[in-house]
């Protein structure tokens, strides 16, 4: 795995692990809805990946994807 892939999972997974502790936290009452989505928002603007991560992410699915074939 090249250091592309390897970055785009590791924000692709801290994304996800925010997004669902803020969901929780919503779930529970302890955020609004509206606060949900600005936090939302703001999780995805800083972990979305580059051109450069992208391609590489992309790449590694199709590769996986061709190998259970």
């Amino acid at each position: 795995m090249d250091r592309h892939t390897f970055q785009a999972f590791e924000k692709l997974q801290k994304c996800e692990h925010l997004l669902r502790v803020a969901r929780d936290q919503m779930g529970l009452g302890r955020i609004s809805r509206e606060e949900f989505r600005k936090r939302k928002a703001d999780i995805l603007s800083r972990f979305s990946l580059t051109p450069e991560e992208q391609r590489a992410y992309d790449l590694h699915l199709r590769i996986k994807h061709s190998k259970r074939r």
